[in-house]
Order: structure tokens, then sequence, then C-alpha cells
């Protein structure tokens, strides 16, 4: 069964074809910032790409009409319980018109319906995507009526690593308790209870601990008195809260190899926004835990930042007294939407309709 997976970045798309569980090969197809900047909208870009994908096909000489499923990362829809879902064109609809928010991942499933009708295909799902929300209500009110807190959290990967780690520890996964922690860009920590996310902040509003591009949690008041400050546009304080704070707001950059490296050479300034960063991991992971009742099998370490040893050796260190931590570095979101497309295939799992 030949199975074309999809995952778009901001200049290229991670395309891979498998033959079942094999991986027959993966290549980052890159473009040009001149092939980018003629579409007046990241969604313009959808069928430009698609395109693309399907010459990259047939340059490799890949029978494109013997593909048997296409999957894609998922996007900005509605919340949805973690499942693998089958594209249809209401899906499709919401994910261009950015109905519940703009995000390049939006791409993913309509690139992978148009491929699929072009070859005919039956199935195009995409897996768990980032708007997985398990959360109960308690979970989601706040002290505001106004206000509810949303559930958008790098779902794929945390949902893959958790299950890896379950067959690690001979545990069913349905009896394990976890907490996730995706390390990049944007950091999510969730607590993973018996299989559902009950708990995770959300990093499209930038909720959380500080990350290499986001605020973190913010003081209210004082959050407030800057909106009207008069300093800011709402778009420029959008943009400096969700991608221009965090390491980029105090230290000028988000090369978290590089950050590490002055803080250990005894630079104050990095030092002091590395050890903030640390705290607000470390406080949490503890407040998840607490949500877990303190009953924590593994604390997963997941993301970019955890390859960095000196990081994952000090929260190691820093959390022990709740549970042993196991790594799983990078993000391989290509192998978890295989992985989890053929339990549908083999009948290990059911796909799920979008409605």
């Amino acid at each position: 069964m030949l199975i074309l997976a999809l995952s778009p970045h901001y200049d290229y798309t991670k395309v891979a074809l498998y033959d079942n569980y094999d991986m027959l090969w993966s290549e980052n197809q890159r473009y040009t910032s001149m092939e980018l900047e003629i579409f007046p909208g990241m969604m313009k870009q959808e069928e430009f790409r698609a395109e693309k994908v399907k010459e990259l096909l047939v340059s490799k000489g890949e029978p494109f009409s013997k593909i048997d499923v296409f999957v894609a990362i998922g996007g900005m829809l509605r919340p949805l319980e973690s499942g693998v879902y089958q594209i249809s064109v209401e899906m499709v609809d919401d994910l261009l018109s950015c109905k519940y928010g703009e995000n390049l991942m939006n791409l993913g499933a309509p690139m992978a319906l148009r491929l699929a009708n072009l070859a005919r295909a039956r199935y195009a799902y995409i897996v768990d995507p980032p708007v997985v929300d398990e959360m109960t209500g308690t979970a989601h009110m706040t002290g505001l009526p106004e206000i509810r807190r949303k559930s958008v959290f790098h779902a794929l990967n945390h949902n893959a690593v958790a299950a890896r780690e379950a067959v690690n520890i001979g545990k069913p996964l349905n009896e394990c308790n976890f907490i996730v922690c995706s390390l990049d860009s944007t950091i999510s920590v969730a607590a993973h209870a018996h299989g559902r996310v009950i708990e995770v902040n959300d990093i499209q509003s930038a909720s959380g601990p500080m990350s290499p591009r986001q605020s973190g949690n913010l003081p209210p008041l004082q959050l407030i008195e800057l909106c009207f400050s008069g300093k800011y546009t709402l778009e420029e304080l959008r943009i400096r809260v969700t991608g221009a704070g965090g390491f980029v707001g105090h230290l000028g950059t988000d090369d978290f190899d590089e950050i590490v490296r002055r803080t250990r050479f005894g630079d104050r300034k990095f030092q002091s926004v590395f050890d903030t960063f640390v705290y607000q991991l470390i406080k949490q992971i503890g407040s998840t835990a607490g949500i877990l009742d303190g009953k924590v099998d593994r604390i997963i370490l997941t993301g970019k930042m955890a390859s960095n040893e000196y990081l994952t050796s000090l929260l190691s260190e820093r959390i022990k007294w709740i549970a042993p931590t196991a790594l799983y570095p990078g993000h391989d979101d290509i192998s978890a939407l295989i992985g989890r497309v053929m339990s549908v295939m083999t009948g290990a799992e059911d796909a799920k309709t979008y409605q």
C-alpha cells in the first residue's frame, strides 16, 4: 500500500512516500521567495504547492495513480477529539477560509485532498490536528465569563511520543499518566491521563512558559496597561507577544544552542533569561503534575530543545522528584502520520468524520 505524507512549512513542504510502514523516500521540497511572494496570502499557495508535489513525484518516476492513501498534518479547525479524520470538503473550506485561525498547517488537508482526487485515491486523512481538545469544562473556565481557555498544542507529536513511551515502559497507554513537554519555537506542556490530554497551555495565545519567540503568561493588569499605552497597535502587540517575545524579545535571538553556550560562558544577561526560562518551565511542569494528583509515570521531553544535553540534564535533575524523564528529541511528524494511518488501514482504529 503506497502512502504519501505531506507536512507544509514556511518555505518548503516535507513530502514522503511509504510502502506500508517502510519509507521509500523523503524530501523537503523547497520554494524560492520569488515563487511565494506572488501569492497575496498563505492560503493562496495551496494549488501551487500541490502541483509542485505532483511534479516531484513525476520527476522521481513514481506512479502517481498507484498511491492509495494521502495523509497530511492537520490545521486550525474546530475543537476535536484525538483521532484520524477523513478529509472532507467542509474541512477544506474551514481551513482555507481560516474560520478558526490562520496557520500554514491549514494547507496540508487541502493539498492532500486535491492530490487524492487527481490520483482517484479513496483515502485522504489528517491526524491529530493542533486543535485536539479533550479538556474538561473546568479546565476551559477562567475567572472572566467572557474568556474561555483553548486547547491548541503540538497534538500529533505529543500523542506519538506518549504512545511510544507507553510501549517502552510496558504499560497500556490507557493506564499511563504522562507529562509531555514539547520544547520548540513554541512550548506546550500537557497532562496525559490514560491516553487523553486533559490539560495543556494554548500555544496560539502564547500562554504557559516563555519560549524562544513567545512571551508566555503575563501579569494581566500590566498587559492591559500596555495595550492602552499608545506604544503599540493591536497587530504590533499581537506579534510582540506571539512571535517577538521570549528569547527574541530579551536577547534578539532564538538560537537556543547559542543561548546555552553564552549562558555557560557566564554572559549575565543570557544567563538571567535562560534561568527564567527554566524556572517557568519547571513551574509549568509542577502545576501540571498537580492536575494528575502527582501520579506521573514519566515526564517526556520532546522537540528541538530536547536535543540539548545541558537543558535536559538540568531539567531532569530539578523534576526527578515528580517522575523519571524520557527524551524524544525533535518532531518526527511524518512517521507519526504514517503510524496512525496504518492503524486505520489495518482496522486497529476507526477513522473519524469532521462535521
